[in-house]
């Protein structure tokens, strides 16, 4: 793995935040200065399209990393598009006896409004 690889990864996989590539390529320009927008662009796919880190879409937005592999869902405040973590207990087991299919993976995103958000809202 070559050293701007490992950077990376180890950018996404350390960092609590689910990171847009611009975020990344932020925080590798940090602690590699010449790398460049391309080499971030090319190696989160990379990261992502062979298990390594989960790319997360966002509709309307640029796509977000995450580090956490273990199966979990993901909560998008529509206010201010903070992306948090959330684990549903046997929610495979229930898709695939609601849908009579054998699934092979699943990607589930639910749109909230953060309680720092809401609180804004009701000032």
């Amino acid at each position: 793995m070559t050293k701007q690889r490992e950077l990376i990864l180890a950018i996404v996989r350390d960092n609590p935040f689910h990171l847009t590539a611009e975020e990344v390529y932020d925080l590798a320009r940090q602690q590699m200065p010449t790398i460049v927008r391309a080499t971030v662009y090319n190696n989160l796919n990379y990261l992502s399209e062979n298990g390594l880190i989960r790319r997360v879409r966002m509709h309307g937005g640029p796509d977000r990393f995450d580090g956490v592999l273990e199966p979990h869902e993901h909560l998008v405040c529509d206010v201010c598009g903070k992306v948090s973590d959330l684990s549903i207990k046997d929610i495979e087991v229930l898709l695939a006896r609601e849908s009579h299919i054998k699934l092979t993976g699943y990607e589930l995103t639910l749109h909230y409004v953060c309680p720092e958000c809401r609180a804004r809202q009701h000032e």
